[in-house]
């Protein structure tokens, strides 16, 4: 017959040390703070700045009052800490013997929900809903209150969120009463990938993203202002023998140099590319009387048939098999140079004739256009324009802390015991010996960045040490380039030219020295913030220059 175990009752407090309801969040400012802060328990000294005088300084967000935790990269390392106490009368020190293990999970508390950072096979979702019970986060584990084992195929005991290691500290206070603390290190940083990137766009995002894209075009390959959206008969011709309307050249400029549409592998261009084969590059010269005049529509369509002489697809297709000499990229850098030149598209008189597929010649067919054709075209950039957008996101790896006004974190912490019949229980902070509500910097947040000590090398340096320190290997090719840059030309275009030497199957390890590496990039640096200073006048915000004595070493 089985009987309930009864429990050896057990809770988490705030360290003795502390004053308030909350369990403790301490900053160290060196890479020491392990040791630093047992040395501080074994010392009794808890009124130092890194105990509480430091959330007064990290107040500084936008957002609220709550201090703002900085990351390891601002060298600050933070600690969490808490109590054990056996849950009777004088809540006396439990015993380390009797602690399994310990540690605590970070939660993220925005607009009124919680959210934990969940995993799954050692992999991070990112923040989801947490549970409305506190569960064991250990799959292996799976603990009822009473410290029953559930069923590996029973997950209602199971949160798989992140867990953060606590270790056990026994200590005593000033009246040399024990106490059972359990520290630990808060990690600042991880990041993760979505795998539902439908996640990453809410439906009011998408709406942006694709008045975005239909503002990169003018009508009526999109909806740019000034707009005016009568389909007007030039529209139906936007290629006149070879002869490039202004908007069908930003939209080939878009499928060309976005999109590589022509190019063979992109699975992501099939529905532009299966469009594009719908669209016919006819010989006007070849048109009867009785065609050439008449409108090109829905119901006349068929009439050109006949004198189709290739898809518009098979054109651009022609063109990129010729490779790293396409002729129609050659064509459109012409014509962006020719832009420049006069100040932009609008003030170009006309564009010349589009190239034919094989380098030779102009092309001399013209594309004729349905309403419905230019209407399927900017639908189908638009979703082109939201799918590349959707991919990239599942190779950017989002940030584990964000900055916006709605992430706030809080530590809560438990600790597993054996009860007195030896069985494990697990026991959560409650909801007032949680830890205080906090935020995370931004790697460059200006108010979290400590100063970081470069030394320069005096001119002196220059010589010294020759070419000991980069080294970089090159390859022949590239080694043949950097032999024929000149100090009175440069980069010239003769130099760029018949790079490849001799391939003798070696390379070439090229050596630079530390001092010139760092004067040259200081030299750079200083060269930059001059010319933005010229633009935004912001250089007394960046640098900011003060006479100091050297550092005497003790």
């Amino acid at each position: 017959m089985k009987t309930e175990q009864a429990l050896h009752p057990i809770k988490l407090k705030p360290p003795f040390y502390q004053e308030g309801g909350q369990c403790g969040l301490h900053r160290y400012l060196d890479a020491e703070f392990i040791n630093r802060f047992k040395q501080d328990m074994q010392r009794r000294q808890f009124d130092l700045p890194q105990f509480s005088e430091w959330q007064q300084e990290e107040r500084h967000s936008r957002h609220g009052q709550q201090p703002v935790l900085r990351l390891p990269l601002h060298r600050a390392f933070h600690i969490v800490s808490c109590e054990v106490v056996c849950d009777r009368f004088g809540e006396p020190a439990l015993d380390p013997q009797k602690i399994s293990s310990a540690g605590f999970v970070i939660r993220r508390l925005s607009g009124g929900r919680e959210q934990a950072w969940m995993l799954e096979d050692g992999e991070a979702l990112g923040w989801q809903d947490a549970p409305s019970e506190l569960r064991d986060p250990d799959l292996h584990r799976r603990l009822c209150a009473n410290g029953v084992l559930h069923k590996r195929d029973d997950q209602a005991a199971y949160s798989g969120e992140e867990v953060h290691p606590l270790h056990v500290l026994k200590t005593s206070d000033a009246n040399r009463k024990t106490h059972t603390l359990l520290f630990g290190y808060l990690p600042l940083g991880g990041f993760y990938y979505l795998r539902d990137v439908s996640q990453a766009f809410d439906s009011a995002d998408q709406a942006q993203t694709a008045s975005v894209a239909a503002a990169m075009l003018p009508w009526p390959f999109g909806y740019r202002q000034p707009l005016n959206q009568t389909w007007l008969a030039e529209h139906s011709k936007p290629l006149a023998q070879g002869l490039p309307s202004k908007g069908f050249f930003e939209l080939l400029r878009m499928l060309v140099n976005r999109y590589h549409l022509g190019e063979a592998g992109i699975a992501e261009n099939a529905a532009l590319e299966n469009k594009s084969q719908q669209l016919w590059l006819y010989d006007e010269a070849k048109l009867p009387a009785g065609l050439q005049g008449q409108a090109y529509t829905e119901t006349s369509q068929g009439l050109f048939a006949p004198y189709r002489q290739q898809s518009f697809y098979s054109y651009l297709q022609a063109c990129f098999a010729l490779g790293g000499d396409n002729p129609l990229v050659r064509w459109l850098i012409q014509q962006e140079q020719a832009i420049d030149a006069v100040g932009g598209l609008d003030k170009l008189a006309a564009l010349p004739a589009l190239p034919n597929a094989n380098g030779v010649g102009n092309l001399n067919l013209t594309l004729l256009l349905l309403a419905a054709d230019a209407q399927e075209i900017r639908v189908l950039l638009g979703q082109r324009l939201s799918d590349q957008a959707l991919s990239k996101v599942k190779e950017i790896p989002l940030p584990k802390f964000a900055q916006n006004a709605g992430d706030v974190y809080q530590v809560v912490a438990f600790v597993r015991a054996k009860n007195q019949q030896g069985q494990e229980q697990i026991q959560w902070a409650n909801a007032d010996t949680r830890s205080i509500q906090f935020r995370v910097a931004a790697p460059f947040d200006a108010d979290a960045s400590r100063p970081a000590l470069i030394q320069m090398p005096s001119l002196a340096d220059l010589r010294r040490g020759l070419a000991k320190g980069a080294a970089m290997i090159t390859p022949a090719d590239t080694f043949d380039l950097m032999n024929k840059l000149k100090l009175n030309k440069g980069a010239s275009e003769d130099t760029v030219k018949d790079t490849a030497g001799p391939d003798f199957g070696i390379q070439w390890i090229c050596s630079f020295s530390l001092p010139v590496i760092t004067l040259v990039a200081m030299i750079l640096l200083m060269i930059m913030i001059s010319l933005l200073n010229i633009v935004f006048f912001w250089l007394p915000w960046v640098r900011i220059c003060l006479p100091f004595p050297k550092i005497k070493g003790g």
